[in-house]
């Protein structure tokens, strides 16, 4: 009887144990059909776009001498560095190619590739960077809103460590 259930689970539990992982090559194909790069590259220029955003909204009303400002662009500049070379494609492709195959099966990937290259499949892929538009726009929106308590917290904590230090 045991032999039995063990030959029974056995043969329930092999086919997802052994199903295929995709290859590289697929995944490669699929994250080109949906032009992956594409939007990730999109979303470094928004994050940089709301990173400017956010700066700009930070220094309004204060007195910023250019070469302050000429400061706080480098800083920039060299923070959307940063992002690009732990996030851009190159740092990426290899991270995204080995989450799908750890998620995804080969015959997964091979449906998503057959919805892609429908009608339906190239409308989402069509209007996937305007909903990351859209989506970055209200994140936005969100972190203007409480940049200025953000801001005050920081304040605050500065306030309490000077305090700190001037008492002793």
């Amino acid at each position: 009887m045991k032999k039995l259930l063990l030959s029974i689970a056995f043969t329930l539990i092999s086919p997802i144990a052994m199903a295929n992982p995709p290859s590289d090559e697929s995944i490669r194909e699929l994250m080109t059909i949906t032009e992956t790069r594409e939007l990730m590259e999109g979303a470094m220029a928004q994050a940089d776009q709301m990173m400017r955003a956010t700066m700009e909204q930070t220094m309004q009303g204060k007195e910023i001498s250019a070469e302050d400002r000429k400061v706080l662009d480098e800083m920039r500049t060299d923070m959307i560095a940063v992002l690009d070379e732990a996030l851009g494609w190159d740092a990426m492709e290899p991270l995204f190619i080995d989450v799908y195959q750890r998620s995804l099966s080969q015959s997964e990937v091979d449906a998503m590739l057959e919805f892609y290259r429908s009608d339906a499949g190239k409308a989402v892929i069509a209007k996937m960077p305007l909903i990351m538009q859209n989506t970055m726009g209200v994140m936005q929106q969100r972190m203007a809103s409480v940049g200025p308590r953000i801001q005050q917290i920081q304040d605050e904590a500065v306030a309490k460590l000077q305090n700190k230090s001037a008492a002793q």
